[in-house]
């Protein structure tokens, strides 16, 4: 089965699934470049004039695939951390400067990552009991929270940031203004198509235009540089001690041991003694 499904519904509409339901939809390698190659090939299309992007199974992502912080112990230099990072943002952004809007329909668990690719999205439409959150574990410094602020307000993303594992509902994010708006479970893929449908009722040429001059005004805001400083902050906060003593944690325990142990009280300071296991 791919990684990435595409479905043509018909009416200028597309859907993309992200299809990985066993892993909760974490974006490794090989999906990230089935992504990428998926909406390369719609910038081609002339017929689609509206995405939907959702996710399979029971939830519409987890992030990024952590698997890495669990490997033998070589890490890359910050240099290559930051071009791994960056290139990751990129591939959000190519949703961003798609010639045509895409919808993000979120149910389950959005999570990390995920949610960036959320706010490049056009829209976003959410059933009302997902969850939007940040990493239950302290593994970055600047990814998430400069980009949240844009949508849902200084006050909000500096909680939600300094927090690990800061969640918010579905319908928390509609009122934050994170997501367009929050519907029952039951409808969020109906209420996604029939948007996505009259969205597409308008003709290329003028969606274009459209979104173009949308873009142009939040990124002569500084919407572009805040979004891909991320790489630069969170590649900077994989070299501290902290984020290390994070990653052996996941390494010796496993991930959802070391939520555990955190969540627990197991303190990160470098003077601290770990809670025995």
């Amino acid at each position: 089965m791919p990684l990435i499904e595409r479905a043509d519904l018909g009416d200028g509409v597309v859907e993309l699934v992200l299809n990985r339901p066993e892993k909760l939809n974490a974006f490794n390698t090989e999906m990230l470049d089935a992504f990428s190659r998926a909406v390369d090939a719609l910038a081609d299309d002339q017929d689609a004039r509206c995405v939907i992007l959702r996710g399979a199974g029971r939830a519409f992502s987890v992030g990024y695939d952590v698997r890495r912080a669990q490997g033998n112990g070589t890490e890359p230099g910050a240099y290559q951390d930051w071009r791994r990072l960056r290139r990751n943002l990129e591939r959000w952004l190519a949703v961003w400067d798609l010639d045509k809007p895409v919808i993000a329909a979120v149910h389950g668990h959005c999570i990390g990552g995920a949610s960036m690719l959320c706010v490049c999205a056009d829209l976003t439409i959410v059933a009302t009991d997902a969850s939007v959150a940040w990493p239950s574990v302290p593994l970055g410094g600047g990814l998430l929270g400069p980009v949240s602020m844009w949508l849902t307000g200084m006050k909000r993303a500096r909680e939600l940031s300094y927090i690990a594992g800061s969640s918010m509902t579905g319908a928390e994010a509609a009122d934050l203004g994170w997501a367009n708006r929050a519907v029952p479970p039951g409808e969020l893929l109906a209420t996604a198509r029939r948007t996505a449908r009259e969205i597409a009722r308008t003709p290329a040429s003028l969606l274009r235009l459209k979104k173009l001059a949308l873009n142009r005004v939040m990124e002569s805001q500084g919407f572009r540089t805040a979004f891909l400083f991320g790489a630069e902050w969170d590649a900077i906060a994989h070299t501290t001690p902290e984020n290390e003593a994070m990653v052996e944690q996941i390494r010796e325990r496993g991930l959802k041991d070391a939520i555990s142990w955190f969540r627990d009280g197991g303190s990160l300071s470098p003077s601290a003694e770990a809670t025995p296991r």
